[in-house]
């Protein structure tokens, strides 16, 4: 009975992970478009979100994402804060900017994760400097 038990467990756990082939048309902005060819190479991730109008979500491998949304007579590329219609071309070229800064960019730590030294978000080691001399104290009495 145990046995059983365990066994519908993974059946729904597995059932529940389906995974969906990508829509063809968001396969071709990503490699054509947005010239993120070998699809492998840039992207960890593609994910459906339960949004109107349609999107998915495109996770990097450097753990920074973008969305592309459905619109009515485009794709839209959703980037940060920045939206870019991806049938102009003007937008499209800037959207594939943003994305090579996200690809390239270097990742902000976290406010609770800082280190205790000091050069560390410079990108060096900076020596620990010693502390600032006391100020001199006045010799002259008060009155």
């Amino acid at each position: 009975m145990k046995r059983l038990k365990k066994l519908i467990k993974e059946e729904i756990t597995r059932l529940q992970e389906v995974q969906y082939p990508a829509p063809p048309e968001i396969l071709d902005v990503l490699k054509n478009k947005l010239k993120m060819n070998p699809l492998i190479r840039y992207v960890e991730n593609l994910k459906a979100i339960n949004s109107i109008p349609p999107s998915y979500r495109v996770f990097l491998h450097n753990g920074e994402f973008f969305d592309i949304i459905y619109e009515d007579f485009s794709l839209l590329a959703k980037i940060g804060s920045k939206e870019y219609f991806l049938n102009d071309i003007d937008e499209k070229n800037y959207a594939i900017k943003h994305i090579n800064r996200l690809l390239t960019g270097s990742k902000v730590k976290p406010e609770g994760e800082e280190g205790e030294e000091g050069g560390e978000e410079l990108g060096g080691d900076l020596p620990d400097l010693p502390p600032p001399p006391p100020a001199p104290k006045s010799e002259e009495p008060e009155a």
